[in-house]
């Protein structure tokens, strides 16, 4: 554990020193809530209630998704750039590394995402402490699911990095498109709900949405959500576990 703990660590250390970037997707989203979301609250307007609120958690959901997606960029990137030989010839498991990227991951998302839901929590007069926990435990839970898809499709980029980034730009537009991130379910045409509801951000963007009071009504049952989060969670770092465990070893990558 301790080697895990020293290895993620080092990766968070190496992540504090880009604190310029943070300032940057901080101020970029509350351009984006400014600008994109004042004028779709208006074209909204009567059909959606507090529609700015939805927009603004919608944005976090496409954060975290980012966050996570940056675990499995950095994973491939440790291949292709020779680092990975040497952190798996470090005296610690797979699984340990895993664990390590893991918790990277967390880092990462809490940094890009806690300051901006704090601030727009408390600039709408939503911000409560329970509240804001659970929306960020669940966006976490979401972020650790992203990464462990990403992580789990990472084994695509020792055969062709363009083909992984082509993978994952077109897998990154499904999510995000066919989701709850920008409007509720029951508004969707009868043809487009049925697919939303293959995306894990579907469930996750409603479950943090029902822990910080919005119309229940407008959402997915809550404990549904929460299984989801919570398998895709589970399931998609088994499978990474899985995959670093026995195709990693051997393989050439460059």
């Amino acid at each position: 554990m301790n080697r895990v703990l020293t290895l993620a660590a080092y990766n968070i250390k190496l992540l504090l020193s880009e604190r310029n970037w943070f300032f940057l997707i901080w101020a970029l989203f509350a351009l984006q809530i400014t600008i994109f979301g004042s004028l779709m609250s208006r074209l909204v307007s009567g059909k959606v209630e507090d529609y700015l609120f939805f927009y603004s958690i919608g944005l976090m959901v496409i954060t975290v998704f980012d966050s996570g997606a940056s675990v499995g960029r950095n994973f491939v990137e440790h291949a292709h750039e020779g680092e990975l030989p040497y952190y798996l010839s470090l005296p610690i498991s797979r699984r340990g590394f895993l664990a390590a990227q893991a918790l990277y991951g967390v880092a990462d998302t809490m940094l890009k995402t806690l300051p901006p839901l704090l601030g727009i929590l408390f600039f709408m007069g939503r911000l409560t402490v329970l509240g804001a926990f659970f929306a960020v435990l669940a966006l976490l839970l979401l972020g650790l699911g992203i990464s462990g898809i990403m992580i789990s499709m990472s084994f695509i980029a020792f055969k062709s990095v363009d083909i992984y980034s082509a993978f994952i730009a077109g897998l990154s537009a499904l999510l995000v498109r066919f989701s709850t991130v920008f409007y509720p379910l029951i508004f969707m045409p009868n043809f487009y709900s049925p697919i939303s509801l293959l995306s894990p951000l579907t469930y996750g963007a409603d479950l943090a949405r029902w822990f910080l009071g919005f119309d229940p009504q407008l959402l997915l049952n809550p404990i549904l959500a929460a299984a989801v989060v919570t398998a895709v969670a589970v399931g998609t770092l088994s499978l990474s576990a899985r995959i670093v465990d026995r195709i990693i070893e051997g393989v050439k990558v460059g």
